[in-house]
C-alpha cells in the first residue's frame, strides 16, 4: 500500500511539473511600456535641440547676437551685450534682415495704430501729442520671434497689446540672431 500511494504521489507530481511560463505584471509591463516612450521622446528632444544648436552656430559664427538700430536710412550693427566685441556679419545680411524686420513692422502699422488709440481712449494727454516709439525686437537663429520692448511706456495695455503683435512676427529661417530697433510715430487720428 505504501508502494501504491508513493507511486500515485510520484505520478501526480510528474503531471503537476509541465512548462514554467512566466507572466508579467501587467502593471510592470505597463511602467516599462511608458518609460521606453519618455525615453524615446527625450532623444528626440535632445536631437531636435542638437540640431538647433548646429543651425545657430552656423549662422551666428562665432558672435553672437547682433543688435541693429534702425534710424532713419542709417544703419547702425552693435554687439548683442555690452562690452562684447562687434560680431562679425556681413552689411548684406544685416541689412537684409533689417529690411525684413521694417517690413514686419509696416505690416503692422494698421495694428499698431489701434493699439494706439486705444491708449488715446485712457489717456487725453496723448490726443494732442504725436509720439515717437521705439519698437525693439529680438528673433533667434531660425528666425523665430523671442522678445519685444516698446519705449516710450504708453501704459500696460498698449504693450501687451503690442506684444501680441510682435509675437507673431518671424524673420526668415536663415537669418542670424539678431535685435532691432526701429522708430515709429504714432499720430492720433
Amino acid at each position: 500500500m505504501k508502494r501504491q500511494i508513493l507511486i500515485v504521489l510520484s505520478l501526480a507530481l510528474a503531471a503537476c511539473k509541465g512548462e514554467t511560463k512566466i507572466v508579467p505584471d501587467p502593471q510592470t509591463a505597463s511602467d516599462l511600456e511608458a518609460c521606453r516612450k519618455n525615453g524615446e521622446e527625450k532623444d528626440k528632444l535632445i536631437k531636435a535641440m542638437q540640431d538647433e544648436a548646429d543651425v545657430a552656430r552656423k549662422t551666428q559664427g562665432s558672435g553672437g547676437e547682433i543688435t541693429v538700430v534702425i534710424e532713419g536710412n542709417a544703419l547702425t550693427v552693435k554687439p548683442g551685450a555690452q562690452g562684447a566685441p562687434p560680431p562679425p556679419i556681413d552689411s548684406k545680411v544685416a541689412a537684409a534682415a533689417s529690411k525684413e524686420f521694417l517690413d514686419l513692422v509696416a505690416k503692422s502699422r494698421g495694428a499698431i495704430q489701434k493699439c494706439y488709440e486705444q491708449a488715446l481712449k485712457k489717456n487725453t494727454g496723448l490726443q494732442a501729442k504725436t509720439v515717437t516709439m521705439t519698437v525693439s525686437a529680438s528673433f533667434g537663429a531660425s528666425g523665430a520671434y523671442k522678445d519685444s520692448s516698446f519705449s516710450p511706456l504708453i501704459d500696460s495695455t498698449f504693450d501687451t497689446c503690442m506684444k501680441t503683435i510682435a509675437a507673431k512676427w518671424v524673420l526668415p529661417t536663415n537669418s542670424p540672431a539678431m535685435s532691432f530697433k526701429a522708430q515709429v510715430s504714432l499720430t492720433p487720428s
